[in-house]
């Protein structure tokens, strides 16, 4: 009889063949190189410290010097446009920022200028007497048109970058319902409602006015500083400064006349940087803001005397006892004013600030 030929299955020779191998020894890890022994006595180990320490701020001080040099070339050159000599200078000024964080040194906030804010006025027939011919009117229309899509479109930009207050906006819907959504709400800037993306931000907003009101009255100036911006912080501090010692001033705040009202909104990336801020938006927004409050200002001398007229219903003062400063109600006053707030959204510690105002025009008829 003749014995099987048959060759084992696949499966078992690759076992036998692999387990026929030997395996090669591990490699050995080579042993870390010794500590270095430091070299010199205690003093010499420091000097050599603070040499390096100074050719490193050496360093980079050329470094900000050359990077100055860089912008001046950069404004002069006249073969640049005015597209290419911005994008130059805002690449100068994240080298600057990058320096600062190796330095371990926290880079100034970026703040975009003033931008073109407006108080719409009325153009319509019932305004026509406001106007010296027809062309004036249609002018201030057109403005007004051109304030209503630069809100919408600052709306969109705040929106895509997901960084209205209080507002969660899914980036994973679809452009059907994006298209719907955003051109619903786009044009809300001016809206009231409680749902419009601008509610929790006009909320906000009204809040910060009421303690830069409270910190004036209490002269209270870093308070001040904290909440206002350049140039309306030396109007207010002067405002602070204004009053005269040994007089306490006591602000109330007694309702809205009217609701705090967005009028203009702008908005623009004002980072750059190569990496995302922490915050998750690169977004800075400005706002002009109506604020028709209704206020009071008592004022008391060292002897807690009232300076001001009580209001019509209150009792007369009684006598003081102690210390202790017994409250007379003033007169309540309308007070309108128009002021323009500023959020970097980048900013960690970001929060609405005041930075101008603005006058309406005498015998106008306002828009909204």
């Amino acid at each position: 009889m003749f014995r099987s030929c048959r060759r084992a299955p696949a499966s078992i020779r690759h076992y036998a063949s692999a387990a026929s191998k030997k395996k090669p020894p591990p490699l050995k890890k080579p042993a870390p190189p010794p500590t270095p022994t430091p070299r010199g006595n205690l003093k010499g180990r420091i000097l050599a410290s603070q040499q390096r320490t100074w050719e490193k701020r050496e360093a980079t001080a050329q470094q900000q010097q050359q990077n100055v040099a860089d912008s001046k070339s950069i404004a002069l050159d006249e073969s640049l446009s005015e597209e290419e000599r911005q994008i130059k200078l805002v690449e100068q000024v994240e080298l600057q920022r990058e320096l600062m964080r190796r330095e371990g040194r926290t880079p100034p906030v970026i703040t975009l200028p003033l931008l073109d804010h407006m108080i719409p006025y009325s153009a319509g027939l019932k305004a026509w007497r406001e106007y010296s011919s027809i062309p004036d009117m249609w002018r201030q229309f057109r403005k007004n048109r051109i304030n209503s899509g630069k809100n919408a479109f600052s709306m969109r930009h705040i929106a895509v970058a997901d960084s209205f207050p209080g507002v969660e906006i899914d980036a994973n819907m679809g452009w059907l319902r994006s298209l719907y959504l955003f051109s619903l709400r786009v044009f809300q800037a001016q809206s009231l409602k409680s749902d419009a993306w601008v509610a929790t931000m006009r909320q906000e907003v009204l809040e910060q006015y009421l303690h830069l009101n409270e910190a004036i009255m209490k002269g209270n100036t870093k308070r001040i500083q904290d909440l206002t911006m350049p140039p309306y912080a030396d109007e207010v501090l002067a405002l602070a400064e204004k009053k005269p010692r040994g007089t306490l001033y006591r602000w109330t705040f007694h309702r809205e006349v009217t609701p705090t009202r967005i009028l203009s909104l702008r908005a623009g990336d004002g980072e750059f940087s190569k990496h995302m801020p922490e915050t998750g938006s690169r977004v800075a927004i400005q706002a002009l803001v109506r604020f028709d409050t209704e206020q009071s200002v008592e004022m008391y001398d060292k002897a807690g005397r009232a300076l001001h007229t009580p209001a019509p219903l209150a009792a007369p003062q009684p006598a003081k006892r102690g210390d202790t400063i017994v409250p007379v109600p003033a007169v309540p006053k309308r007070v309108t004013e128009y002021l323009v707030v500023d959020k970097a959204c980048y900013d960690p510690n970001g929060r609405w600030k005041f930075r101008a105002r603005y006058v309406p025009e005498a015998g106008r008829t306002q828009a909204i």
